[in-house]
């Protein structure tokens, strides 16, 4: 449907919330290389949810293609790494195997997002399966283990997404730029932020902990036997007023399928932690990213109000419709120049039926950076270029629409 890129797969699902149980492992789809993803009100009885990508991730104990799961509703995010997934989501009886550090003692992930949330938990390993791929033996985070929850003030101490109601999802498929959700930091520096364990067997108390490239949380691509090098994301536009829900793909590879080639556009190659350049009213804010994980368009401005208290508060309410210009600028000086919409978000949240609200936006509270999220994509077709994976548009990680 909407904009091309093949169909992806529909298998049958767990319900959740309920209690989550096994399922053999889904027919592949026709085109091996794609993913459905839909946006959409979100897992049932989780709130009003707007601008958030799902999709439909298995997991299966590692070798096994009896002993797995299909999780819905798993929110896409370009803007970190690895499968994170909420422990009340996940079966018991899949028996994933837990990391554990050099003591011996479990291996705890702690993963911090743009907006000062953060999610917490142990790292298992799992078969990750996506439509018609596998990336096989990959650690990820399982949220709120019942046995670690105590623990979480050692993470951060913004908010805690610990529930399907607070993540807006039953979990996060990270398919951002990079590789690991830490990388070489991780291996040499102890108190690195993203990894801890257990000071004892107890388990009362943490430190922080060193974990091999091996150990971390992992993006689930560059592990494909093929098309590995990137994503596409793909997403039909949608006019400033919104829609109760959308339809695309999700793909994977970057001109390795008819599917996947580019064939307008401009590639940004971005500084090694992923950030671009945004020119914006005199403004030059050089640590912006690209990003599904974000539900709005998230800059400074001194200008545009914002919204009052409630549920719109932290965004902006414009007296009416603002339509804005920027330019986009690479690490390699490539710029695309972007236009973008954004109203009152109290006059748009106040139609709950949508779901789906392109000119959503708000402040950021950091005067470097713009965080195009998810209406960004609406209307177009966005490639994500992995770092160090070669590709016809160049070796990652770039932007490239």
């Amino acid at each position: 449907a909407c904009g091309g890129g093949g169909g992806g797969s529909t298998p049958a699902l767990n319900s959740v919330p309920g209690t989550p149980t096994l399922n053999s492992l889904p027919i592949p789809p026709a085109v091996s290389n794609a993913l459905s993803v839909t946006v959409d009100a979100g897992p049932a009885g989780t709130g009003y949810n707007v601008n958030r990508l799902y999709t439909d991730v298995t997991i299966c104990h590692p070798g096994s293609s009896t002993q797995c799961q299909t999780i819905d509703h798993v929110l896409v995010d370009t803007g970190s790494m690895g499968l994170r997934l909420l422990s009340s989501a996940m079966a018991s009886t899949l028996n994933l195997n837990r990391q554990t550090a050099t003591s011996g003692l479990p291996l705890l992930n702690c993963a911090q997002f743009v907006d000062n949330t953060f999610t917490w938990g142990p790292v298992a390993t799992a078969d990750i399966v996506l439509g018609g791929k596998t990336a096989a033996s990959v650690p990820i985070q399982i949220i709120a283990d019942p046995a670690f929850g105590s623990l979480a003030a050692a993470c951060s101490t913004g908010t805690l997404m610990n529930t399907a109601a607070t993540l807006g999802a039953n979990g996060i498929i990270g398919l951002g730029l990079l590789k690991e959700d830490c990388g070489a930091n991780c291996t040499n520096i102890t108190n690195n932020g993203f990894y801890y364990t257990c000071t004892t067997a107890s388990c009362t108390t943490t430190t922080g902990a060193k974990a091999s490239i091996a150990q971390q949380v992992k993006n689930p691509v560059p592990l494909f036997a093929a098309d590995n090098n990137g994503v596409l994301i793909d997403l039909p536009a949608v006019s400033s007023a919104g829609a109760s829900s959308l339809s695309g793909s999700l793909i994977f590879g970057i001109g390795t399928q008819a599917n996947n080639q580019i064939t307008s556009g401009g590639v940004l190659t971005t500084s090694s932690s992923g950030d671009i350049t945004t020119l914006l009213a005199g403004q030059t804010l050089n640590t912006s990213v690209i990003d599904t994980g974000s539900n709005g368009l998230y800059f400074d401005s001194g200008t545009i109000p914002t919204c009052g208290g409630g549920g719109s508060a932290g965004f902006y309410c414009p007296s009416s419709l603002i339509i804005l210009s920027a330019t986009l600028v690479g690490a390699n000086a490539v710029s695309i120049p972007v236009s973008f919409s954004i109203d009152n978000a109290l006059a748009l949240f106040a139609d709950a039926t949508k779901a789906v609200l392109p000119a959503l936006s708000g402040p950021i509270g950091d005067a470097h950076t713009f965080d195009w999220g998810l209406p960004f994509f609406y209307g177009r077709r966005v490639f994500i270029g992995i770092e160090g994976q070669a590709s016809a548009l160049g070796t990652g990680p770039f932007y490239a629409f």
